[in-house]
């Protein structure tokens, strides 16, 4: 899997990392993610506002979820939980089939 990061807020390279290593933990999880690119913008002067904005690659239609915060924690918060969400709805149903009988066998 490919990430992409565009950073044009200027961050420190800490965070970059952070948001590099929670999609690679996603992508452990959900295979059927191609790519991800994420676009992370400010907005304003005296209360920053922080956008991402995060296009992730599936089969089929590609999903896009934008998030703003002036906190960039809750931001990246915010957003991994949307991605994990979406990916979550949009796996193929013969993961889902394969994730109950595993599961139902471990019990």
């Amino acid at each position: 899997m490919q990430i992409t990061i565009r950073n044009n807020a200027g961050l420190p390279k800490r965070y970059l990392r952070f948001i590099k290593w929670r999609m690679n933990r996603i992508k452990d999880k959900f295979q059927h993610l191609i790519y991800a690119e994420v676009f992370i913008n400010s907005e304003g002067q005296s209360p920053k506002i922080y956008s991402t904005t995060i296009r992730l690659g599936i089969a089929g239609h590609d999903i896009i979820l934008q998030n703003k915060s002036e906190n960039l924690g809750e931001l990246f918060q915010k957003s991994m939980q949307a991605v994990h969400r979406y990916l979550e709805k949009n796996k193929s149903p013969k993961t889902k089939r394969r994730n109950k009988i595993f599961y139902k066998e471990l019990d």
